[in-house]
C-alpha cells in the first residue's frame, strides 16, 4: 500500500510552520479517515525522536522536552505529561512503557510532539524531502 500524500504534506507543513495548511490537512484527514495515517505519523515521530535524543537519551532531557512542549503548545496542555514522556522513551526503545496507552491518545501525542520536533530542527528543503522519503519508506513497511 502506498502512503497517502496528505500525510507527507502534513509533515512538510509542520516542518515549515504552515499553520493554515496544517489545519486544512488535519480537517481533510479527519473527514476522509486516518487510514494509514497513524503509521506515517508514528514513523515520522520515531525518526525525529531518534534524531533528537539518540544515542544516549536521558529521562531528564525527555521530561524537559515534554514540559517545554506543553508550555509552548496549547494543544499539549491537556495531554498527560508522564504518558507523553513514556511515548518519547518508547520511540527510543523502552516500548513496554506504553502498553496501556490507547492508539488514539498516542496519535494525538505524536502529532503534537512531532510538530515540536520538526520545528526545533531546521531542515533545508532537500533535507526535509529526504526526511519525508525516509518516513514514507518506513511507513510503507507497515501498511
Amino acid at each position: 500500500m502506498e502512503v497517502r500524500t496528505e500525510f507527507s504534506d502534513l509533515i512538510r507543513a509542520m516542518a515549515r510552520r504552515d499553520w493554515g495548511t496544517i489545519d486544512r490537512l488535519l480537517t481533510e484527514v479527519e473527514r476522509s479517515g486516518w487510514r494509514g495515517g497513524s503509521q506515517v505519523i508514528a514513523a515520522a515521530f520515531a525518526i525525529a525522536v531518534n534524531e533528537r535524543f539518540a544515542p544516549a537519551p536521558f529521562p531528564t532531557a525527555v521530561a524537559r522536552f515534554v514540559a517545554e512542549t506543553q508550555a509552548q503548545f496549547p494543544a499539549a496542555q491537556s495531554l498527560p505529561r508522564l504518558e507523553m514522556e513514556a511515548l518519547v522513551r518508547a520511540a527510543l526503545g523502552e516500548v513496554d512503557l506504553i502498553d496501556r496507552l490507547s492508539p488514539e491518545t498516542a496519535l494525538q501525542m505524536q502529532i503534537v510532539l512531532l510538530g515540536r520536533l520538526l520545528q526545533d530542527s531546521y531542515r533545508s528543503e532537500p533535507e526535509l524531502e529526504a526526511f519525508v522519503a525516509d518516513v514514507e519508506s518506513t511507513a510503507a513497511d507497515y501498511l
